[in-house]
């Protein structure tokens, strides 16, 4: 079972791994996968903690979901939610899959995000929520969960399951993770002291996040894998 993808490609896979669960996106659980480009064919983390994920254990699958190569690996249990997806939005090339703390916070209750963090306009004025509390493991919730994130949303939360972001690569798609989290974090603390968040309007969210799409994902994970390898200390 002969990989379709390339090196790099993987190598930015175990990558993402080390930065989602350095900066506590993921932990036991979640997942990173990426359409491989001129084949119908997505590589995706095996069921296994994404801090201990090697190259070697990366799987690929074909459409309906298959495995059809990597051979130390078995894909996650939600792996036909992430195929999915990219059936649904082809433009999509790269999925993060976590439970951060904060974007828990409002998928346990099924509360949409209503975005006032700057940085939380890259995921648009709202990041949605599905409606079952259940682990996407067949191909009805699988479905859900691509009606809820539409023809165009950056991320969506799964009901009392954490979130899914996507992106135009794999590390856009941590990026938008890393950027939803942050949001969450930063506005519930606001309303916890009593501070009343300023809600960007569709129109502003778009105007923000048009602002500098193109570097600003470049810049915000040039730094994220600095943190990571040790080039940049933090703390």
């Amino acid at each position: 079972m002969a990989f379709k993808s390339t090196p790099e490609l993987r190598n930015e896979i175990v990558t993402a791994c080390k930065v989602l669960t350095y900066f506590k996106i993921v932990e036991g659980f979640g997942h990173v996968s990426a359409r491989v480009p001129g084949a119908d064919r997505v590589i995706i983390t095996p069921r296994r903690a994404l801090g201990l994920v090697t190259e070697g254990d990366l799987v690929e699958l074909d459409m309906s979901g298959k495995q059809v190569a990597g051979e130390l690996g078995r894909p996650p249990l939600e792996a036909i939610m992430h195929v999915a997806v990219y059936k649904r939005r082809p433009e999509v090339m790269g999925i993060a899959r976590g439970h951060p703390r904060h974007v828990a916070a409002y998928a346990c209750s099924g509360t949409p995000i209503k975005v006032a963090h700057g940085f939380g306009a890259n995921l648009g004025p709202v990041v949605r929520c599905t409606k079952e509390p259940f682990l996407v493991a067949n191909m009805d919730l699988a479905e859900q969960v691509a009606d809820a994130l539409g023809a165009d949303a950056e991320a969506v939360m799964l009901h009392s399951n954490g979130m899914l972001s996507v992106g135009q690569s794999v590390p856009h798609a941590c990026v938008q993770a890393l950027f939803m989290e942050e949001t969450a974090e930063l506005q519930l603390a606001a309303e916890a002291a009593k501070f009343t968040p300023r809600y960007y309007t569709p129109e502003g969210a778009a105007r923000r996040h048009g602002d500098d799409r193109v570097h600003e994902p470049i810049r915000a994970w040039e730094y994220y894998v600095g943190v990571v390898e040790g080039r940049i200390r933090v703390g």
